[in-house]
């Protein structure tokens, strides 16, 4: 797990320092600063089980794999878009990709959203 962290934090600093201001290693996530002040937590415990979670001021944008949302297709995957009711597919990451390409696919998704507002 912490060797995939670093490899998060390396992705982020190195591919996306156009929005990513400060990067924080905490034992169980990731925490990216952003440009605009709000801020990324990854949390990738296991391969199959992770969470990329947003916080935009009072809006969040979270990717995960909880299992609560059965009837969506994408299931376990979902995203709860600007709010914790509001979940929709997920559209952005990919299955049987490493962590890492996730990971980037979902920096690349918070980077259209930052610059479209």
């Amino acid at each position: 797990m912490f060797r995939r962290y670093l490899a998060f934090l390396k992705i982020a600093q190195e591919e996306f320092s156009d929005i990513v201001v400060d990067v924080e290693l905490h034992a169980d996530r990731v925490r990216l600063i952003l440009i605009d002040g709000s801020w990324i937590d990854v949390r990738y415990p296991v391969e199959a089980k992770f969470s990329f979670h947003w916080q935009r001021g009072n809006k969040i944008y979270r990717i995960d794999t909880a299992p609560h949302h059965k009837s969506i297709k994408t299931f376990p995957r979902h995203i709860h878009f600007g709010s914790e009711e509001n979940v929709i597919e997920d559209h952005v990451l990919e299955e049987n990709v490493s962590p890492e390409e996730n990971f980037k696919k979902f920096m690349q998704w918070v980077s259209k959203l930052i610059r479209r507002t």
